[in-house]
């Protein structure tokens, strides 16, 4: 699967200048965790997320403590590109989704803005990918067998549990190579493996 065919887009977006009121509203109306920031010219400059917006916004409840709590120092941020990350980690629209998928849990990330150059095109998000894995299996079969039929691979036959996906055929190791990497582009495959039939 690629980025493009799983992303959100257009994705909700807050502007560099907006202040952090108007995030929290977007994020709470549109239930995502986390906002690109983009300039006036639409380009991407960070990202705002909840962690960033927590650690800003709250001042200790006294009644949780014992002892009196120190009065905040400093002035309160009331921007958004007060508390953003700067350069946020970015995907392009043709990468891998596994390579992001293993990005994701390696560092607990929930999303990453999906960029052309510094163009902000959409958000793609681990809800994303969970979608993507959930795709019921007879669409998947169903894609891989029209894929097959176009190309001219109608001897080959695919079966799908739980997105493993099982292909057969009688035809020669380029075939089968072409049947196998149809397979693994279609959005929801997990897996794929292959087998020549015997008929």
């Amino acid at each position: 699967m690629l980025v493009r065919e799983i992303m959100t887009s257009p994705a909700f977006r807050v502007a560099e200048g907006a202040s952090i009121e108007a995030a929290l509203q977007v994020m709470a109306t549109a239930k995502v965790s986390s906002l690109p920031v983009v300039a006036s010219g639409g380009h991407l400059v960070g990202i705002i997320s909840e962690a960033d917006l927590l650690k800003e916004l709250l001042e200790p409840d006294p009644r949780a403590h014992m002892r009196l709590v120190a009065p905040p120092s400093g002035p309160m941020m009331t921007t958004v590109s007060q508390v953003m990350t700067a350069h946020p980690y970015t995907v392009r629209e043709d990468d891998d989704v596994s390579e992001l998928a293993r990005t994701f849990a390696r560092t607990g990330w929930k999303c990453a803005p999906v960029v052309r150059g510094d163009e902000l095109l959409g958000v793609v998000s681990r809800s994303d990918v969970i979608g993507a894995l959930a795709r019921p299996d007879r669409e998947i079969r169903a894609e891989i067998s029209k894929a097959f039929e176009e190309i001219g691979l109608e001897s080959w036959h695919a079966e799908v549990t739980y997105g493993v996906v099982h292909i057969t055929g009688m035809a020669s190791d380029r075939e089968r190579a072409a049947a196998t990497s149809i397979a693994q582009s279609v959005k929801g495959v997990r897996r794929v493996t292959s087998q020549e039939s015997d008929v």
